[in-house]
């Protein structure tokens, strides 16, 4: 990532801690990944070369940024989904302020209705409601090789999740402790 980028997620993350210090309502509130785990993901995706990235949950653009950049390396192309339009906006305004544009495929509204039109995905984020974690991990339709990262998983203690996604066939997962926790799953290929 570049200076402006990163100091494009420093603002965003300053403004999260003061809406939490602030205590308002979490409807309220960005609910953004941490600047750590955006460093991590970037350089994830672009060591790993992968061009076809989903987010589930982009919320006000932290992990967009993050991701666009990456696929802006690797020559991929980033599908953001997420369901509330005021968040999505201001990540839209903020992708197309640092020209990575034309590396993001926003995509509004419900993920159960738009991920079974999505196919062959190489790497997924999921930092979305955490109830959501299993439904949507199983209607991901994934390539070979597909690496899936989960946030929040130490922060909210997802193990029903880290269990679900290391009993299936043919998966290597590992939780890391960076940021909020990430489980990073790799589908067999």
């Amino acid at each position: 990532m570049n200076t402006q980028q990163r100091a494009e997620i420093d603002r965003l993350w300053t403004r999260k801690q003061h809406q939490d210090a602030e205590g308002l309502p979490m409807a309220q509130r960005h609910r953004n990944l941490q600047p750590v785990s955006a460093e991590f993901l970037h350089s994830l995706v672009v060591g790993t070369g992968v061009k076809k990235l989903l987010e589930i949950g982009g919320s006000s653009g932290i992990s967009t940024i993050a991701l666009a950049s990456a696929a802006q390396r690797t020559q991929g192309q980033l599908i953001s989904l997420e369901i509330e339009p005021m968040r999505q906006a201001e990540s839209k305004n903020t992708i197309a302020t640092l020209h990575l544009d034309e590396f993001v495929d926003f995509r509004l509204g419900d993920a159960a209705a738009v991920l079974p039109t999505l196919t062959a995905l190489e790497f997924v984020l999921i930092d979305c409601e955490k109830e959501d974690y299993i439904r949507f991990f199983d209607m991901l339709q994934m390539h070979p090789g597909c690496i899936v990262v989960a946030d929040n998983i130490l922060s909210h203690r997802l193990t029903k999740y880290v269990t679900h996604v290391r009993s299936l066939p043919g998966v290597e997962s590992v939780t890391l402790p960076i940021g909020q926790g990430l489980e990073i799953t790799r589908i067999a290929g």
